[in-house]
């Protein structure tokens, strides 16, 4: 049996051989903190180059919330520093960071075959949403708080038209529970492997509570 870097990964019935084709493409992952963090390190373990942008420090914080960060990444900047452990991880995967805030001016930072937003702030989502369907690339936007979290495939919809879907519950209120960001990140990047190989993905908004264990889905029709 192969026992390469992606051995295990390419065994997987629904990828196969086509892992090698998601090896070529590029993703961009906007926030740094806890989804953020998670789905950078799944795809970049799976081989998949990324752009990653946050203009954000690490704070003791997000030690809680990231798997990414170490002790002696306090007070470093994000973008920087999580450049740093991804390449640590798989030196093979291109990587790169921007230590920006997303504007009007900069936006085209986020040109990639998919854009994953992580950022949990509904007027950065805006943004990224307008730029994605001017320019028709796939978006996954992940939110999250406390034991709750949502995952919507904005390739069929557009943000815009469904902010009474979307929770805007900050996590500065509420809290979140480890749980909670790595259900969201498994759920993003499934879709992310789906999007990049061209198969068909969820339809659904997926929203989730994972004390409750539940999960439900909400059928989001494409926007006119």
């Amino acid at each position: 049996m192969a026992n390469g870097r992606y051995s295990r990964h390419e065994l997987v019935e629904q990828i196969g051989a086509k892992a090698k084709e998601m090896r070529t493409k590029t993703v961009t992952v906007v926030g740094l903190s806890g989804v953020g963090s998670a789905v950078a390190e799944m795809l970049v373990r799976s081989g998949i180059g990324i752009r990653i942008v946050d203009k954000g420090r690490i704070l003791e914080h997000d030690l809680h919330q990231t798997t990414l960060f170490l002790e002696e990444d306090l007070d470093k900047f994000k973008a920087k520093q999580g450049k740093k452990r991804l390449e640590d991880i798989n030196k093979t995967v291109p990587v790169k960071s921007f230590h920006e805030d997303l504007n009007e001016v900069n936006i085209y930072l986020i040109d990639s075959d998919l854009v994953i937003d992580c950022s949990n702030d509904l007027a950065v989502s805006l943004k990224i949403d307008k730029y994605c369907s001017k320019k028709k690339i796939p978006m996954i936007h992940c939110f999250v708080s406390g034991t709750q979290g949502q995952v919507f495939i904005m390739n069929n919809a557009s943000i815009s038209g469904l902010t009474k879907y979307v929770k805007n519950k900050k996590i500065s209120e509420q809290g979140i529970l480890v749980a909670t960001i790595h259900i969201a990140a498994g759920i993003a990047a499934a879709q992310a492997a789906k999007i990049l190989l061209k198969m068909p993905v969820e339809k659904n908004m997926i929203t989730f509570d994972v004390w409750n264990g539940s999960f439900e889905k909400t059928l989001v029709k494409k926007s006119k």
